[in-house]
């Protein structure tokens, strides 16, 4: 059965204000701690909160969005997350960078992964996860996003049947154009509609996944949202 996780933004406020909020929340078994910038804020942020972030590794499991661009600076966050973070996610760069960047992927692999396959490449802009893809080692994994996949007008139960034996995490939201236009918003990581066929089409998928499947939207509410559509598809 999936386990269901939300990113550490689904209200204002710091890592540790959201996980105490989401105590109180039965549905939600795990966090994806967001590091979309990792500068020196973020760090210090980080360091004060760290212990009691860890006392709630018994209450949630915990993944990792690192930075992008990653470099290999971005090491010592690898470090010290290590202790709690079962995936590490990350997004390919310009094709051109490819080599380097599965370089540095797999220098972590070497020294962190322990055998777990904690290192997660996520399909993002058209051509990059391909490229990035032919360097990385086989055993690296994929987290399948479909909002990335729906913007590129893919179907993401063609994308997870192809890569079903490498796919360990599932970053789960859809489409609003129309919301976009009100909110300025980007048209992904909008709340699940039922009725979507894309949806639809991923019901079995969803049933049958062991892993962890990240409700990938940024307010509470989008996330009750998305919830209750789970809810009404049987799924949890």
């Amino acid at each position: 059965m999936m386990r269901l996780t939300v990113p550490s933004w689904v209200i204002p406020g710091t890592y540790l204000e959201n996980l105490t909020f989401l105590q109180g929340q039965p549905a939600v078994k795990g966090v994806e701690l967001l590091f979309f910038f990792y500068d020196r804020e973020t760090q210090s942020l980080l360091q004060k909160e760290w212990k009691g972030i860890l006392a709630l590794r018994n209450r949630f499991s915990f993944t990792a969005h690192l930075p992008e661009p990653l470099r290999s600076l971005h090491e010592e966050l690898v470090e010290q997350t290590l202790p709690l973070t079962e995936h590490y996610i990350f997004h390919p760069g310009p094709p051109e960078d490819a080599p380097a960047l599965a370089g540095l992927i797999a220098s972590w692999m070497n020294r962190f992964d322990r055998g777990k396959h904690r290192f997660l490449v996520e399909n993002t802009r058209p051509g990059r996860f391909e490229a990035l893809l032919a360097y990385l080692p086989d055993e690296a994994g994929i987290c399948m996003d479909t909002g990335h996949l729906l913007l590129e007008g893919k179907e993401p139960g063609a994308f997870y049947r192809r890569f079903k034996e490498r796919i360990q995490e599932i970053h789960l939201h859809g489409l609003d154009y129309e919301r976009a236009r009100i909110d300025g918003r980007l048209p992904d990581h909008r709340p699940l509609r039922l009725e979507e066929p894309w949806f639809q089409e991923v019901i079995p998928v969803l049933a049958a996944f062991p892993g962890t499947v990240n409700l990938e939207v940024f307010s509470w509410e989008e996330v009750l949202e998305s919830i209750g559509v789970l809810q009404a598809a049987g799924l949890i």
